[in-house]
């Protein structure tokens, strides 16, 4: 059994949300590593080895978010994207370039965690 809490990546343009989901997350004893931005989440990118999941929110960045997505699923790390409304067209595109799954928001806390659970489980 592993002793120690997985390390998760997770982007969001706004840096409050993401503190918060952090802060969350890290309460219920996971690692995380932040970016707000491509540059933030380029340089995550080049620690892949000790990312065990990545949830990223698409809200805010341009069709280049898929690049990283295809490199994360290069790089066999699963992923979760959350979209700010629900679009057969976000899902598809998620679904296509490697994303586990498609969270729409509002979030509900307790889903989110069973979510993540099952994606770091395979």
């Amino acid at each position: 059994m592993e002793t120690s809490p997985r390390t998760l990546l997770l982007v969001n343009r706004l840096p409050r949300n993401l503190q918060l989901l952090s802060d969350y997350l890290k309460k219920e004893g996971y690692n995380t590593l932040t970016a707000s931005n491509y540059q933030e989440f380029d340089q995550a990118l080049t620690q892949q080895d000790s990312i065990a999941g990545c949830l990223i929110d698409i809200a805010g960045f341009d069709a280049a978010i898929w690049t990283r997505c295809e490199k994360l699923r290069a790089a066999k790390i699963p992923f979760l994207i959350f979209s700010p409304n629900q679009s057969a067209a976000v899902q598809q595109a998620s679904l296509s370039h490697g994303a586990k799954g498609v969270m729409f928001k509002p979030l509900v806390v307790k889903d989110l965690l069973g979510v993540v659970q099952s994606i770091l489980e395979g």
